[in-house]
């Protein structure tokens, strides 16, 4: 086909009408080569609720996926359009925290401005309250887990609670 009857803006949106495609780039190379690059939407967390669906990292809704599941933190609870906003903020958070990462596998979404998060491991349940204050937040919380880890207690306690203004709150089991 000549190449002056390709229209490429079309091809490309075409591509983008795909839910799972994040952005598409169609081009014809010197050779004359019809050539696409497409960027894939990342799922950064699960929502459980009356509809299912994950969160991408522009916090948008994305369609779950016949073929894969991703590995994600679960959400779930009194799901809103507030409260989906605020585990965005949180979810971003955590993607870019690599200790973060590895180990919230869940927030659970009590009320807006009270979510509590769960790790992998761990039998406790994290309390974060609201978004405000994040960094601080998880650095009280990493500083209290290392030093539980170090004196092997973290089995000690079913509810860690980083609510209050620079405290990390334990109850024991």
């Amino acid at each position: 086909m000549p190449k002056e009857k390709l229209d490429l803006d079309t091809i490309e949106k075409v591509i983008e009408t795909n839910e799972m495609v994040r952005s598409a780039q169609v081009y014809l190379t010197i050779d004359g080569e019809l050539t696409s690059k497409i960027l894939q939407r990342q799922p950064i967390g699960r929502v459980e609720g009356k509809s299912k669906f994950y969160l991408d990292m522009e916090g948008k809704n994305m369609p779950l996926s016949r073929n894969h599941s991703a590995r994600v933190p679960i959400i779930t609870g009194n799901i809103t359009g507030k409260s989906l906003e605020d585990v965005y903020v949180i979810l971003k958070y955590i993607n870019s925290d690599n200790f973060l990462r590895k180990n919230v596998i869940g927030i659970h979404i009590e009320h807006e401005d009270n979510y509590q998060l769960k790790f992998r491991v761990e039998n406790f349940v994290v309390n974060l309250g609201d978004v405000e204050n994040l960094e601080q937040k998880f650095n009280n919380f990493k500083a209290f887990y290392t030093k539980a880890a170090k004196d092997k207690t973290l089995e000690n306690y079913n509810i860690v609670s980083l609510e209050f203004n620079n405290q990390v709150v334990c109850t024991k089991i």
